[in-house]
């Protein structure tokens, strides 16, 4: 999209920090790994990609697009 530099991969920016991971959380480190797993996936499945168009943004904000969320509150029991 916007991204400056389309050829520097999840991977790539991974190594170049690593040293920045050592004391990573445990959050941030499963984080990562689900990024990779969708790096991989995409460079391996280009063709799955599906532009995101306006009939497509439509149909989901028909969806959501009402639901508000407080990201700073908790989440009650049935919620997790």
């Amino acid at each position: 999209m916007n991204d400056p530099n389309p050829t520097l991969s999840t991977s790539t920016i991974h190594s170049r920090n690593a040293s920045e991971h050592v004391g990573a959380s445990e959050n941030d480190q499963e984080l990562c790994g689900f990024l990779k797993l969708l790096e991989d996936d995409i460079l391996s499945n280009p063709e799955k990609l599906i532009a995101l168009d306006s009939t497509l943004l439509a149909r989901l904000d028909s969806l959501v697009g009402g639901i508000e969320v407080d990201i700073n509150s908790p989440l009650s029991a049935d919620d997790e």
